[in-house]
């Protein structure tokens, strides 16, 4: 991770060191590897990279807080996994993580917990997929 200025790369908190220490991935079609200098081990890839990434088969591929690109990837086929966090607050707008396209994509809940305050953290799965796959998540 980069230092945010808030200290958020120190040695030492267990986040920012996890976080340091796995593979990053950065797609982005704005920023070029001279933009990644002070980030800790990530490589920068384009969308098409991530389909290689995913056929590896190393490991899990998260995506924290970027709608474009779950956008982006749930078109392309490329979510074995969707998480979504239902928080009880209407806000009214907000960006979408669903493809523009209008295309079907259906979706078996595979778990559900809710907390204390009503949040819903809901795991869903593309029908078709199983389970174990590895892939992106979002």
């Amino acid at each position: 991770m980069a230092d945010d200025g808030g200290g958020l790369a120190r040695a030492g908190d267990p986040f920012a060191d996890r976080m340091n220490a796995v593979p990053k991935y950065v797609v982005s079609g704005t920023l070029g590897e001279d933009d990644l200098g002070t980030w800790h081990n990530t490589t920068r890839v384009l969308l098409d990279d991530v389909r290689e990434l995913r056929a590896k088969g190393d490991g899990d591929l998260l995506v924290m807080g970027s709608p474009t690109l779950v956008r982006g990837l749930l078109g392309e086929g490329l979510v074995d996994e969707l998480k979504l966090i239902v928080m009880p607050v209407l806000l009214g707008g907000g960006k979408s993580i669903f493809p523009e396209d209008g295309g079907l994509r259906t979706l078996e809940l595979v778990s559900t917990v809710t907390s204390g305050t009503g949040v819903n953290v809901c795991t869903y799965r593309p029908v078709g997929q199983g389970s174990g796959a590895s892939g992106a998540g979002a």
